[in-house]
């Protein structure tokens, strides 16, 4: 410390930094992992992490899952969201939450495509949560874009895994 500094201004300095170390901790004490998109392998299966602002809610029955933290993908022909990590593969590990939901003509697929704004039948939605995967029958789920397709809303009859009607809210 600079010798011209008192006993009193060191005093005064030394507990503002304590203020500051303090405040700085119980402001970042929960701390957030940074999002690393891609492909990795986890125990000899392949995994894919999104990230990004996509969010969404899926409700059926009693239940309401949340999901945050996604990528959407807009080509002329369709919009896909995916939130969270997609395990491609068989493992014994429980897998970690994920939303995927497909509306249009995705490549390999025969849905008419989705260039705009609208409602779309034959959306493919599958989902992970707590350790449960989900998957809704494309005959019976519509998604409804709006927003010049970065918002929009789903709907269906039933969930594979699940019974009732299944809804739910998605933006990008």
């Amino acid at each position: 410390m600079p010798e011209y500094m008192t006993p009193c201004n060191r005093m005064l300095l030394f507990v503002g930094v304590l203020a500051l170390v303090a405040a700085s901790a119980a402001y970042g004490g929960v701390t957030r992992q940074a999002c690393t998109p891609g492909v990795k392998t986890v125990g000899g299966v392949s995994e894919r992490t999104f990230c990004g602002p996509a969010k969404a809610t899926v409700r059926f029955g009693p239940q309401t899952f949340h999901y945050s933290g996604g990528a959407c993908e807009k080509t002329s022909k369709y919009v896909s969201v995916n939130i969270g990590t997609v395990v491609l593969g068989q493992t014994t590990k429980r897998k970690p939450d994920y939303f995927g939901l497909d509306v249009g003509s995705i490549p390999g697929s025969t849905a008419k495509p989705a260039p705009g704004d609208g409602t779309y039948t034959g959306v493919v939605l599958a989902l992970e949560h707590g350790g449960k995967a989900y998957l809704a029958s494309p005959a019976g789920l519509t998604a409804t874009l709006s927003g010049n397709r970065s918002k929009g809303t789903i709907s269906g009859t039933a969930l594979l895994g699940a019974t009732g009607k299944v809804t739910g809210t998605f933006s990008c």
